[in-house]
């Protein structure tokens, strides 16, 4: 009986057309993924025309997928404590990050809230008529009116200056009447 894999066995003609299943599903995905790669270039450009940090972008992706908390919670105690270190302004405490494992319940429901609507996620872990639940749910809808009314404020602003730099671009349509 030969090993998963082996095919020393096979004919060439057998050996081609195995190794071809293989190449053409294969390739067709790395096309798939070098489009999805192309995308992420442009996004992450788009976002750093916004004067967003990439490093921040990272960060934020770090955080969203982090499965213990308590890893990003003691990278940064390290790097506060290492900025202090350097005399940076950081004013390094210890514990300054408190101890989440004795938080209390509502107001980690809280921070769970607010973390769930700034991402734009729903489905409150809670029971919704729970104090916890109630909290989770406040705080997720307070966070997604923030995230609305700051984009809303935002593409207003970025579409002002569309306009003004198309104006600008076009010159007064108004101008040529003036002069006639």
């Amino acid at each position: 009986m030969s090993d998963v894999g082996h095919n020393s066995e096979q004919t060439p003609a057998e050996r081609k057309a195995v190794f071809m299943g293989h190449f053409k599903p294969i390739a067709a995905q790395l096309s798939v993924v070098q489009e999805a790669q192309a995308e992420y270039k442009r996004l992450r450009k788009l976002a750093k025309a916004e004067k967003i940090k990439l490093a921040d972008i990272d960060f934020a992706l770090r955080c969203a997928e982090v499965e213990d908390e308590n890893v990003i919670v003691d990278d940064l105690k390290r790097r506060a404590e290492i900025a202090a270190w350097f005399a940076l302004p950081v004013e390094f405490q210890s514990d300054m990050f408190g101890d989440f494992t004795r938080e209390p319940g509502v107001d980690r429901a809280r921070r769970e809230g607010r973390k769930a609507g700034a991402l734009g996620v729903g489905g409150n872990p809670y029971d919704e008529n729970s104090e916890n639940g109630k909290a989770w749910a406040e705080e997720w809808s307070a966070e997604q009116k923030k995230a609305l009314e700051a984009m809303q404020s935002a593409m207003e602003k970025r579409n002002a200056e569309l306009i003004k730099g198309q104006e600008e671009a076009d010159g007064d349509p108004f101008e040529e009447d003036e002069a006639a």
